[in-house]
């Protein structure tokens, strides 16, 4: 974020030093600072209680990782998945998505994105399962958009593929289910940030403790033996003495965010036949305000820095563009086999969208779009 614009495209929310006190006191009173701590413990505990779960599951496990992609990598990690097995990832996301399949010692395949919502759906999973074998599923809660986990827990029920959510977004927004894992990060750019870290939420209490194991080197129970190779993934008392924080403070944050975006809805009225926002008509608070210029996103670009306004690309390239993925989707013919992320890719920019704006720098915003457009 340049101090060259004005308007911000992002802007953290976090909790004050003030807010985070009281539990680094109870931190600093404990002398324990990491390893599964109290505050650590405690904060995995509000979380459960915190993500709702659809009728007639039960309350999923959570676990705390240094950042969402560990918490991916682990997932995919502890579900005995077969040697060499294919992970469908779609093609608008960001790069971590991909790379925690690689590092997990997976291979991602790639899949077209639905036009209106910009994810991976169920419905084009079951397509893409007609056409090549995959072994488990990894859709994405794009920009903040909660992905249909009914239906996707009915699909993981008829295939018996595994499905990992990257809700990195969606904290706060996005319920768990019956089958499906959903992956969350606390990024300061995440609506619900800690400033670094990530969650697994997981219906699967096996999956749950194989994790935590695997966050912790692999060690499990006493005796300091590893039961299978890990890593070091674990979330310090620091960061979750801030997610305590911030859970106080959540509600205050979506009803600034959501103030925000009723601003724009608002302002955008005269647009609608300019631009597509994201499943248009559907109720949910983005984390990223990205919408579809119809091709124009260059265009949209310079012209808001002309007037100090900061936007992004938000998980553009699309992941068979990016060098280190490249190699992915040799072969393959991209018109044909990728239609939508084609068009997707020259037409979403993000604007933007944090819990500050004021209606003055809304109106800026979309006074320099309409002027672009």
């Amino acid at each position: 974020m340049g101090e060259a614009y004005k308007i911000q495209c992002l802007v953290p929310d976090l909790p004050s030093p003030q807010d985070i006190g009281p539990f680094l006191e109870e931190m600093h009173s404990a002398r324990w600072y990491s390893n599964f701590g109290p505050l650590n413990k405690r904060f995995e505990f509000e979380i459960e209680n915190f993500v709702p779960v659809i009728d007639g599951a039960n309350k999923n496990t959570a676990v705390s990782f240094s950042s969402a992609t560990t918490a991916l990598e682990a997932v995919l990690s502890v579900l005995e998945l077969a040697e060499g097995a294919r992970v469908l990832v779609p093609t608008l996301t960001f790069p971590a998505t991909a790379t925690a399949v690689l590092n997990a010692g997976f291979t991602p395949v790639f899949c077209d994105v639905d036009p209106d919502h910009w994810d991976l759906s169920p419905a084009l999973a079951r397509k893409a399962l007609s056409q090549t074998a995959v072994d488990a599923v990894m859709p994405v809660a794009v920009y903040g958009k909660p992905v249909d986990v009914r239906a996707w827990d009915e699909f993981s029920a008829e295939t018996g593929l595994p499905v990992v959510v990257d809700a990195a977004a969606a904290l706060g927004q996005q319920v768990a289910g019956k089958h499906v894992h959903l992956a969350f990060s606390l990024h300061a750019t995440k609506p619900f940030s800690v400033g670094e870290g990530g969650l697994l939420l997981t219906p699967d209490t096996g999956v749950a403790e194989r994790a935590r194991s695997w966050s912790n080197f692999g060690f499990a129970g006493p005796g300091g033996v590893i039961s299978r190779v890990g890593t070091n993934a674990k979330m310090g008392e620091f960061y979750a003495a801030t997610g305590l924080a911030q859970l106080a403070r959540w509600s205050t944050i979506k009803s600034r965010r959501a103030r925000v975006l009723a601003m724009y809805k608002s302002a955008l009225t005269k647009l609608d036949n300019e631009i597509q926002t994201q499943g248009a008509g559907d109720e949910f608070i983005p984390a990223t305000f990205v919408i579809n210029t119809g091709g124009r996103a260059k265009m949209v670009a310079d012209r808001m820095a002309e007037s100090g306004i900061h936007t992004r690309f938000w998980y553009l390239p699309p992941l068979y563009e990016h060098p280190a993925l490249v190699s992915l989707a040799a072969g393959l013919d991209i018109d044909a086999c990728f239609p939508e992320t084609e068009k997707l890719k020259n037409s979403l920019i993000g604007l933007p969208f944090h819990s500050f704006l004021t209606q003055e720098e809304v109106n800026l915003v979309c006074s320099s779009l309409a002027e672009a457009l």
